[in-house]
């Protein structure tokens, strides 16, 4: 992305959604399998409204679906980012402490636990037994844990449908003003479907790793925010193969569940609050193929926000393993 030629500050949401669009165009170009020409017009038209920075080189063609993905992926982060510049400039006249100023524009009462508490004691445990053990580059040490209590979010949340579950989700630090202030969303119309293993959802895990992957910590960059969502599952649609269709669930089902060959034993979960918190060690499930892809952990997807109700968040320090 060039900042040059697109300053964050004048990026706007109707552009954002001009580049899903573009996307989608290139999507169709390549389920189809369009002529070069087609292609060529999609991405010229993708990087029309979202310029990048070649230098003198000839942008890229996008020809495969992880290239898709990545550029879907920085869509989303383009779009959270557009909504923390935004709530700067809005906000930039007033006389409070600037950090007052940011922290009462997310609408968001964020508050410490004490490290001593049962809550704590309770996040910190599903924290380090859901570790998943093919993520063992790196461990975790919490640093800190807030409560969560956004404005609204409880007035909206479907809190009569069962099965409600502390679930995991990880994002970059830049999504997390976006995220915060206006909750976890469902990606829009215009995206492409390419990209979301199970349809346009908002997506949990309930082995806290594979979230914290999605955080994209690393040596240099070490602290990462973890979410805790209680989530209205309801009745899960079980699936084990991708389908960017899952969204449009069976008749009383409520969410998916794409099914783990390895997941928390459900006999250890403990509740809190009346919150299902499932805990580990990670157990073989029984479910996947002997031949063929399928899920190491299990994923969850509910496509309607208001079965998401933000409650924790965790600020992690990420321990990597030394190369040498």
């Amino acid at each position: 992305f060039d900042i040059k030629k697109a300053p964050l500050g004048k990026l706007t949401s109707e552009q954002i959604r001009a580049g899903y669009a573009a996307l989608k165009r290139i999507e169709d170009c390549l389920k189809k399998k369009g002529s070069n020409r087609e292609l060529l017009e999609a991405c010229n038209q993708f990087y029309t409204r979202i310029p990048h920075d070649f230098g003198l080189k000839t942008p890229p063609v996008i020809r495969s679906e992880e290239e898709l993905k990545e550029k879907i992926s920085l869509l989303e982060a383009l779009s959270d980012i557009q909504i923390a510049v935004k709530m700067t400039q809005s906000s930039a006249d007033s006389d409070e402490h600037p950090l007052d100023r940011q922290y009462q524009s997310l609408q968001c009462r964020l508050q410490p636990l004490d490290s001593s508490s049962h809550e704590y004691k309770v996040i910190e445990k599903y924290l380090q037994s859901t570790h998943a053990s093919t993520h063992s580059d790196y461990s975790m040490t919490v640093l800190d844990v807030f409560s969560v209590d956004r404005d609204r979010e409880s007035d909206n949340f479907l809190s009569q449908l069962h099965n409600r579950t502390l679930l995991w989700h990880g994002s970059r630090i830049s999504n997390w003003v976006g995220i915060l202030s206006k909750g976890l969303r469902v990606a829009p119309p215009e995206a492409p479907v390419t990209g979301y293993m199970f349809g346009k959802g908002i997506y949990f895990a309930d082995m806290s790793s594979k979230s914290a992957n999605y955080c994209f910590a690393s040596q240099s960059n070490h602290v990462g925010l973890l979410l805790l969502c209680e989530v209205a599952l309801g009745d899960c649609n079980e699936l084990l193969d991708a389908d960017y269709e899952a969204d449009n669930l069976p008749a009383g089902k409520h969410s998916t569940k794409g099914l783990g060959q390895t997941g928390p034993d459900p006999r250890n979960a403990v509740t809190l609050d009346g919150v299902t918190v499932p805990m580990g060690p990670g157990v073989k499930t029984g479910v996947g193929r002997t031949n063929g892809y399928s899920l190491l952990y299990n994923e969850f997807v509910v496509y309607n926000p208001a079965q998401t109700k933000m409650r924790y968040l965790l600020r992690i320090r990420f321990n990597y393993s030394s190369l040498w």
